[in-house]
């Protein structure tokens, strides 16, 4: 079919490879489950995005409080992480942003703050600062060990929505939606209930891709 053919230039073989399964499949289903895949990876942003930005700024936070300045970078990064940390500042340089502390929150990675959970910053910054990072955690699993084993799972999961990478076949995706908003609420659970107002996960999650088959076979007249 010219359609089908079309489609699959513009996608490529190589990338629709992951979204083919078995070989009595329809030429319709690898492009259904391409495009269910897409639209889940849409659908999860709000939630990651909300993630993100709160632990950044609770992060910051706390450690600021703690140490009595907002600039605690140099004095409180370990050697292996001030690589990362003179990028961030090269990289705001270069487009001449001013290199104050809120423009580096803003403009890091969510590895950036990842890191700080690593067991080198045992008794550097944990577990004294987990309460006011994460106030709504319960105390029985409030855990530096737990936090960045957590974050680390939802990280690759961000990884993956942000490059484009299938995660329609993750059969606990769902469960990992579920640790992304209990997170945010340990952080800030005001933030999850406003961005619970624009969640679409729970909706696309539930269509499965038959739903994008009988769409694009409705559009190619099948």
């Amino acid at each position: 079919m010219t359609i089908l053919r079309n489609l699959s230039r513009a996608v490529s073989e190589e990338r629709l490879a992951p979204y083919r399964q078995d070989a009595e499949d329809s030429l319709i289903v690898p492009f259904a489950r391409y495009f269910w895949n897409m639209e889940l990876g849409e659908s999860l942003y709000p939630t990651l995005q909300t993630l993100e930005i709160a632990l950044r700024n609770s992060l910051h936070e706390a450690i600021s409080v703690d140490r009595g300045t907002v600039d605690w970078f140099e004095e409180v990064l370990d050697p292996k992480d001030k690589p990362a940390f003179e990028e961030i500042k090269n990289r705001l340089s270069r487009h001449k942003i001013p290199l104050t502390a809120g423009q580096i929150v803003a403009n890091s990675d969510l590895g950036f703050w990842i890191r700080l959970l690593n067991s080198r910053y045992e008794n550097v910054l944990w577990p004294k600062l987990l309460r006011s990072s994460f106030p709504a955690m319960p105390n029985s699993i409030r855990t530096r060990r737990s936090l960045s084993k957590r974050l680390n799972r939802i990280r690759a999961l961000r990884n993956r929505v942000f490059h484009f990478e299938p995660v329609w076949n993750d059969s606990s995706l769902a469960q990992k939606h579920e640790e992304i908003k209990e997170t945010i609420a340990w952080i800030n659970p005001s933030m999850l209930k406003a961005v619970s107002l624009f969640d679409r996960f729970p909706k696309v999650v539930l269509l499965t891709y038959e739903h994008y088959e009988y769409l694009l076979a409705s559009d190619m007249g099948q």
